[in-house]
């Protein structure tokens, strides 16, 4: 029985001798090259049945080895295969970049680097488009980068998708808020996230521009009153009447004539109270509508010069009584008020007029100012109230400048006549009776 044993064995090792001298392949594992056996990580080569090779696709034998030293079993070994994923056991390298022809993504032109910008299996050396946008590269603005459409802001020699800064306007694209309109200056009137030169919403009033009536003037409503297509808040003439807004006094209704007559600053149009101003005192104004009010307006005069003093009421044309009188003078001054008292029955429209015999003056001597104060007595009843004996009281100052004047220039009673004056008459007279005698 032993020796039936022994027997088998040794037949066993000389059929496997001859087999492996008839049918073993050259450079397979012969360690020509001392890259054999099996690796450690596969934890091969332990005896007993239990620590074998891991089995594992793409090998010479297919269930021995963990890799093989001739992948594409064409004689060569992987280390010294110019294609040892091909089979080429010619080894041709026509263009003699190291890598084999049969594998050479351009065999007819030395590319060791094998550089296939568009994967299509055409190194770059030898594709005549190799970003593959359909532009070959000789006419292509961007050759490295795909850009069919071939977008050239500039007119430069780089094409927008691979140009650092499309509208050479010295910004570079990232930081550009405009990148692909010339706008060194940046400007942003908004701000937003683009520059007025490109921004399609100039205003950032949420409204394009191609939509926007003022695409420079925010304007969320978009009024445009007189319908020209020009919103208000930039329209010069929003109500269209030929009157620039600035100087119209009634910007948003049509009337060319300005008609103001109460004196207000507001149209007639569109003024809701007539209330009449004098000299801009818009706080007095005289409303025709409110019981019996005077009025006298400031006034600013020099030394020496008369000053008429105005009076002015609420109700047109009804007859009052008035007194003035000085309250308040620079000091020196002793000037005192012609015709103080008197009764005026006529106004144009709400200024009454003294007689010409009775008119209210003063004729200040004294630079400084003077202040006088005026009470208005009605004649017949109130046209408002209806009330008799109406009264009303009023303030005014007189602002004077210019240079003091002889206290002897102003008569005891007022009057302008000098001292002076009357003496040179007097001795005229004098001097005609003398020549007569």
């Amino acid at each position: 029985m032993r020796g039936s044993k022994l027997g088998f064995f040794f037949g066993t090792l000389a059929i496997m001798a001859w087999c492996g001298a008839a049918g073993a392949q050259p450079y397979e594992c012969d360690d020509n090259f001392g890259e054999c056996g099996t690796p450690q990580q596969s934890g091969g080569g332990g005896g007993g049945g239990g620590g074998g090779s891991i089995l594992i696709n793409n090998t010479d034998l297919g269930d021995t080895y963990q890799y093989a030293d001739d992948y594409d079993d064409d004689g060569i070994e992987d280390p010294y295969d110019n294609c040892p994923y091909v089979r080429n056991p010619d080894q041709v390298d026509d263009d003699g970049d190291q890598i084999g022809s049969a594998c050479d993504n351009c065999p007819q032109g030395h590319n060791p680097e094998q550089a296939d910008l568009d994967g299509d299996l055409i190194g770059d050396l030898c594709d005549a488009d190799m970003d593959n946008d359909g532009v070959d590269n000789d006419i292509d603005l961007c050759p490295f980068t795909p850009d069919p459409l071939q977008s050239n802001v500039d007119d430069d020699e780089w094409g927008d998708a691979c140009d650092d800064d499309m509208d050479n306007d010295g910004v570079p694209n990232l930081e550009d808020n405009c990148p692909l309109v010339f706008n060194p200056d940046q400007a942003d009137d908004d701000p937003g996230a683009y520059g007025d030169a490109c921004d399609m919403d100039d205003d950032g009033d949420g409204i394009r521009n191609t939509f926007d009536n003022c695409p420079h003037v925010a304007n969320y409503e978009q009024v445009d009153l007189d319908e020209d297509g020009l919103g208000d808040a930039c329209d010069a003439d929003k109500d269209e009447d030929g009157i620039v807004n600035a100087i119209d006094n009634c910007e948003a209704t049509a009337n060319a004539d300005q008609s103001d007559l109460d004196r207000d600053g507001v149209g007639e149009v569109c003024d809701d109270r007539y209330c009449y101003v004098v000299f801009d005192d818009h706080e007095n104004c005289l409303d025709p509508t409110e019981p019996f009010t005077i009025y006298s307006p400031s006034i600013e005069s020099v030394t020496g010069d008369d000053v008429r003093l105005r009076l002015f009421a609420n109700h047109v044309n009804q007859p009052l009584r008035y007194t003035w009188e000085i309250i308040e003078a620079p000091g020196g001054s002793g000037v005192s008020i012609d015709n103080p008292s008197g009764a005026a029955t006529i106004s144009t429209p709400y200024e009454y007029h003294y007689l010409a015999d009775r008119i209210v003056s003063v004729l200040p001597d004294r630079p400084g100012t003077y202040q006088v104060h005026v009470v208005a007595e009605l004649v017949w009843a109130d046209m408002v109230t209806g009330e008799l004996g109406g009264m009303s009281e009023a303030y005014s100052i007189i602002q004077v400048t210019g240079d003091p004047v002889s206290n002897c220039s102003i008569s005891a009673d007022g009057s302008s006549r000098s001292w002076a004056l009357s003496l040179l008459v007097l001795a005229g007279g004098l001097v005609a009776v003398r020549r007569r005698r």
